[in-house]
């Protein structure tokens, strides 16, 4: 049936544009006629302007703050914001509805807004047959999740824009990417034609009901219980590495995207199993993707993804979730090898989002775009901001212009119509970076003159959690307390303008809260607040993300065995269940590992035991999904991982919270500190009593240990002295040469019960 209506788009030739007043084919309605006064988007995005400059066009999205929506304020198209009151008019017309999902700094959305959207003739035929929606994937994730699913089950791909026809209750059609103009009007047309007709318009909803109900199944599906053991989780590395590319990195063929999901569970799984190959994979892609061009390395930060095998031409778009999961990559990178190129890529990053993503409140913006000016006031281009010709090179550099191209790979023939792109040689031996960093800041300031991509201001709070929990990580890594207090404004803005007394968490905030928090927003915030109280230490980091976990539950969950819904309000297709990885971790994913790791540090017995059930009960709820697929599944392998085998890194809670032990090494010398909490100790390495469980720190790769100095206590339940450590305990020994181990056994205890004995095992920097 899909042909048929390919064929009647193809076939049916385009009817004569009429142009209406306000908007081309639509009929009058009060509430256009009600925004024609309210001043418009600045600058205007039309082609259609008056004598004055001002736009022509005004429709409903000049109401919204999603930036995003307001793009397309002043375009020609009658567009409604997703919602009740587009389903009601759809239906009150008995026309379709289309539906176009992108976001504010995607490239193929702007160029079918400028070619299509902007375009009076198309505008009347969507105006005149059809309910248009625009809808900002950012803001409503649900809607984007459930119309992609369909998209994929339609035409077995995906991607942004994502237009869909769709029955007047909301059942998809027909879905269908860009297009340019001439084929997208013959199809607004033939769609329009079947609707019309009694056979097509049956024939239509037969297959909408059909997509809709394989969106169900397919969600419930996922939702079956089982049970997740060292098989799913050797199989899921296996997976992995049987996409990885050995020569360049990365896990699939161009175009290449950085799957940070899958290099952070190749580098926990070495971390737990001390297994070279998933080292090798994820170092690799790492290295490869830091030399590349996908790696901005004049201003800093990472784009989207690359579109051939050697990471040299990006898509030049930068979104935060990227400069958190490479930057959180990278971090733990350096962590494992200490190699400084994981460190200085890192660093680049996070200045860069502290730089140019930060807004002066504290929030971290969303997205840059990969389009820009040639010149002021001059066209748009994909990468013209990044991109080097020789001239420009010349003006910023000078004399050293020549040394600079053969360094950066600018001497080499350009890959986009602006110029080449910066770049090193992934076999080059490292970076001398006493002597490129320099240029390169020349180089910044120079570029800094050009017209800018354009800046998503949007602040998305989940997004911001995974920020605030990369910065707050690499704050301790680094001894960098410049990334601790931007995580901790981050933090501040979001709970303070995006988090209401009742729990309520807004998904974005554009001047003013925005949307309903997703599942997502909860979890990356969540686990970003715990960052923070692992940094720190403060309770109310602590507190903030018990509050968030809490809150999950009631708002997400269907009950029973099933997975988290990603939504709190179920689209027209009913509830998604967040458990299909893409970019991102998933939401299921998130909230397991926030349940495990608040299990481990809640002080409350009751509390963290409640956790741990929750914990369970979502791995059940995965379980079926991980077996079948778990290599797809790498954030829900690495949180069921650590909630069933503990957690991994250099920094370690015990004893629920009482204490934590932090791991640090200098080249051959390391170091375990142990900071105990008001109240708690634990047994020296040489207790008085042969029945009290030791202190140690023992492995293959520790020798000569040295610990902290002991000190005598009496407790009224015995009359014999104790002896302890306390407060800030440190252990001091040397690594031994290659990979190894460091153990610490410790029984954490205070002045009238001791907790059950933890062996915790960190897996040594390698070199």
């Amino acid at each position: 049936m899909l042909s048929r209506f390919a064929l009647a788009a193809a076939l049916i030739a385009a009817a004569p544009a009429v142009h209406a007043d306000p908007l081309p084919g639509a009929a009058p309605a009060a509430e256009l006629q009600s925004i024609a006064g309210l001043p418009p988007v600045s600058p205007p995005r039309t082609r259609y302007l008056d004598a004055g400059g001002g736009p022509i066009y005004r429709n409903r999205l000049l109401l919204e703050r999603s930036p995003y929506l307001r793009q397309h304020a002043h375009n020609p198209v009658n567009w409604f914001p997703w919602g009740d009151a587009a389903l009601a008019e759809a239906a009150r017309r008995d026309v379709p509805i289309f539906l176009s999902v992108g976001y504010a700094t995607c490239h193929w959305c702007h160029v079918m807004e400028e070619e299509s959207f902007d375009n009076a003739d198309v505008a009347e035929i969507l105006n005149r047959h059809y309910v248009a929606v625009k809808v900002d994937r950012e803001t409503l994730p649900h809607i984007d999740a459930q119309y992609m699913l369909a998209t994929q089950i339609l035409d077995q791909r995906g991607g942004w824009p994502n237009n869909v026809f769709l029955m007047p209750g909301g059942e998809p059609v027909v879905a269908m990417g860009y297009a340019p103009p001439d084929m997208f009007a013959r199809a607004l047309l033939g769609m329009a034609a079947d609707w019309r007709d009694p056979q097509g318009r049956t024939a239509m909803a037969d297959q909408a009901a059909s997509v809709a109900e394989l969106v169900r199944l397919i969600s419930l599906r996922r939702t079956a219980a089982g049970q997740v053991d060292e098989t799913v989780f050797a199989q899921a590395t296996a997976d992995a590495l049987a996409l990885h590319d050995d020569f360049e990195g990365g896990f699939s063929r161009a175009p290449k995207f950085p799957n940070e999901t899958t290099i952070l569970s190749l580098l926990d799984r070495y971390e737990r199993t001390g297994d070279g190959a998933a080292l090798e994979a994820a170092t690799r892609t790492l290295r490869h993707m830091v030399a590349g061009g996908i790696h901005d390395h004049v201003g800093g930060g990472f784009h989207r993804y690359a579109t051939d095998n050697a990471w040299l031409t990006p898509h030049f778009e930068k979104m935060l979730y990227n400069q958190a999961l490479v930057g959180q990559a990278l971090v733990q990178a350096w962590q494992i090898t200490g190699d400084p190129v994981f460190e200085r890529a890192a660093r680049r990053a996070f200045d860069y989002v502290l730089r140019d993503m930060t807004a002066p409140e504290g929030g971290f913006y969303a997205a840059e775009d990969a389009d820009s000016r040639i010149a002021p006031g001059g066209e748009m281009e994909e990468g013209a901001f990044y991109t080097w010709n020789p001239d420009q090179l010349d003006a910023a550099l000078g004399g050293e212009a020549i040394t600079a191209a053969s360094m950066l790979g600018l001497d080499r023939p350009p890959t986009m119509p602006t110029g080449s792109i910066v770049h090193l040689d992934p076999a080059g031996g490292g970076v001398d970076a006493a002597r490129l960093d320099p240029l390169l800041e020349r180089m910044r300031r120079a570029r800094e003159g050009r017209p800018h991509p354009l800046v998503d201001t949007k602040i998305i709070a989940g997004w911001n959690g995974l920020m605030i929990r990369t910065l707050a990580d690499a704050g301790v890594a680094f001894g960098e307390p410049r990334y601790l207090a931007a995580a901790a404004r981050a933090y501040d803005f979001v709970a303070t303008r995006m988090l209401g007394a009742d729990g309520e968490l807004a998904r974005a905030y554009a001047d003013g809260p925005l949307e309903r928090g997703s599942l997502r927003d909860y979890a990356w915030l969540g686990l970003g607040a715990l960052a923070l109280y692992d940094a720190t230490g403060e309770p109310r980091y602590l507190n903030a993300a018990t509050r968030l976990a809490d809150e999950i539950g009631p708002r997400f969950s269907d009950g029973g065995t099933a997975a988290l819904r990603l939504s709190q309000d179920p689209g027209p297709l009913g509830g998604s269940y967040d458990v299909i990885e893409g970019a991102v971790p998933t939401g299921n994913a998130s909230a397991l590992a926030l349940y495990a790791r608040l299990a481990r540090r809640v002080p409350d017995d009751a509390r963290a035991v409640g956790f741990r059930d929750r914990a369970d009960g979502l791995i059940g709820a995965l379980a079926v999904s991980l077996q079948e697929a778990p290599g797809a599944q790498m954030s829900a392998i690495d949180a069921a991982a650590m909630h069933l085998n503990g957690e991994t890194g250099p920094v370690r809670p015990l004893g629920n919270g009482a204490a934590v032990a932090r791991l640090s090494t200098d080249g051959p010398a390391l170091r375990v500190a142990v900071d105990f909490g008001p109240g708690w100790h634990a047994n020296s390495h040489a207790p008085l009593d042969e029945n009290l469980v030791p202190t140690r720190l023992s492995g293959p790769g520790v020798t000569d240990v040295r610990y902290p100095p002991a000190r005598m206590i009496s407790l009224g339940f015995q009359d014999a002295p104790l002896s302890v450590i306390e407060g800030r305990a440190v252990i001091e020994a040397r690594s031994l040469p290659g990979a190894g181990t460091a153990d610490l056994t410790i029984q954490i205890c205070n002045d009238s019960l001791c907790l059950p004995p933890e062996r915790v095992t960190f897996r040594l920097p390698r070199g």
